[in-house]
């Protein structure tokens, strides 16, 4: 009896251990995606949308437009849309701002910057991942 209860009491450790395992990877994934997005939005991104995504960034008195605060998507839209964050990000919509389709600013460093379309796109979500991590709740 005792050696069936150890057998039983070694297995649930050991599939809490492999819940916990997985959970963790799964935190650490979206953290690593949260870091490269991150650092992606303070290299291009941040000098017009501030450090904090809010629209003060040292570019942005010299500008005619102004810029959108980036943490407040979700609220402005009604819900926070990846797929068309990415689509303003690598120039599929068009947004003055960024300059025309066909040359958008940091679709065009990101491709350059790359060389491989899987890469840009990667790196394009990473950002998108980023902006919904700072939405305002």
């Amino acid at each position: 009896m005792l050696t069936k209860l150890t057998a039983i009491a070694v297995f649930v450790l050991g599939l809490a251990l492999a819940v916990q395992s997985v959970s963790t990877s799964q935190v650490s994934a979206q953290s690593n995606k949260n870091d490269r997005g991150q650092q992606l939005f303070q290299q291009y991104c941040a000098s017009c949308h501030g450090v904090d995504g809010k629209g003060g960034g040292p570019v942005a008195a010299s500008l005619k437009n102004p810029i959108p605060d980036l943490t407040m998507i979700e609220k402005r839209d009604g819900k926070y849309d990846q797929l068309k964050v990415q689509n303003i990000i690598s120039g599929e919509y068009e947004i003055a701002a960024h300059g025309k389709k066909d040359m958008p600013v940091w679709g065009y460093i990101f491709k350059q910057k790359t060389g491989s379309a899987m890469t840009s796109r990667l790196q394009i979500y990473a950002l998108g991942t980023y902006l919904k991590s700072i939405q305002a709740k």
